[in-house]
């Protein structure tokens, strides 16, 4: 599936100012690239406030090389800059990584819409459901849906069907555990790769601060007291790393499950209300133009579906 996506990445950020899904694939990768780069600017002020407490303490200890505090701060960070480009790297791959979670959360629409084009002109065309695809109500049913289609077809008319009782008392969108799983994992992998580098990178700093002071400053034992009990400082600023980026991946979490789950549930309730003999049921979403494309598509067959298969064809 990655391999798909390598593929069809380059096709999509040309389309990015063109098409709704593709402006949504590459916006969800800033948000998980974004993220990182708010929390890590967060925590890096946070520090800086430590370091300009830390200014005055070397001021006070008459540091010998202290001209002005921009030297200072540039003995500090030295260390620090030269992983610049690493953490330039790391969030161009988060955007990427984003982007890909973007991309997976619109394939099972995106796979639905192609067969819908393409099965008007080809009956025999199959729908196969990824073996690890989300939205389980959706997709689930969708292949119940499609070949239901196919037979209508084969039968040059609209048969009656009845609707599997596991699918007929469902009235509102109901939450996805398999979703939740598989893009609950990603998001901790992408979290936990995150909060390690930034706990590294400040925590290089601080070691920075430590080694100039024992190095320079004539009273180790003071110097030593101050940094031993500035060290819950450090602490509190990698516990603040790891509250902010977990609880900002969360929340994107639901956020794009909320961009999604409402479509998914309109999609099936159309299905299923054609199945139930309202043929000229038709998806009509509102606030998901990331989707519409593909729900236009599904429109066109079940317009295709009517006024070739429909008892009452001879009447339009």
């Amino acid at each position: 599936m990655l391999n798909k996506f390598i593929k069809e990445f380059p096709t999509e950020l040309k389309r990015v100012f063109k098409t709704e899904d593709s402006r949504f694939i590459v916006l969800v990768g800033l948000k998980v690239c974004g993220i990182s780069m708010a929390v890590t600017s967060i925590v890096y002020w946070f520090l800086f406030e430590v370091m300009k407490l830390n200014y005055v303490f070397f001021r006070a200890h008459g540091f010998p090389d202290l001209q002005d505090s921009s030297s200072f701060f540039d003995m500090i960070i030295q260390e620090a800059m030269e992983n610049a480009p690493i953490l330039f790297g790391i969030h161009i791959g988060l955007f990427f990584v984003g982007a890909y979670v973007g991309w997976l959360i619109l394939r099972p629409f995106k796979k639905m819409g192609d067969y819908c084009e393409e099965v008007i002109q080809n009956p025999n065309t199959a729908y196969i459901v990824d073996e690890f695809s989300t939205y389980n109500l959706f997709t689930r049913f969708s292949e119940f849906f499609f070949e239901y289609v196919r037979e209508s077809r084969r039968k040059n008319e609209i048969v009656s069907n009845s609707i599997p009782p596991q699918y007929s008392k469902i009235h509102k969108p109901v939450m996805d555990k398999i979703f939740m799983l598989h893009f609950g994992l990603l998001l901790i992998l992408i979290s936990v790769t995150t909060a390690l580098f930034i706990n590294e990178n400040t925590s290089t700093v601080y070691e920075s601060m430590i080694e100039l002071a024992t190095k320079t400053l004539k009273d180790q034992k003071s110097v030593s007291r101050f940094f031993t009990q500035q060290m819950f400082i450090l602490d509190d600023i990698m516990g603040l790393t790891i509250a902010l980026i977990s609880f900002f991946y969360i929340f994107l979490g639901l956020h794009l499950y909320s961009k999604v789950s409402g479509a998914a549930f309109g999609i099936f309730s159309t299905m299923r209300s054609f199945m139930k003999g309202n043929h000229s049921s038709r998806v009509h979403l509102v606030g998901y133009t990331h989707l519409r494309e593909y729900t236009r598509k599904l429109n066109k067959y079940l317009d295709y579906i009517q006024n070739n298969f429909s008892k009452d064809r001879t009447k339009n």
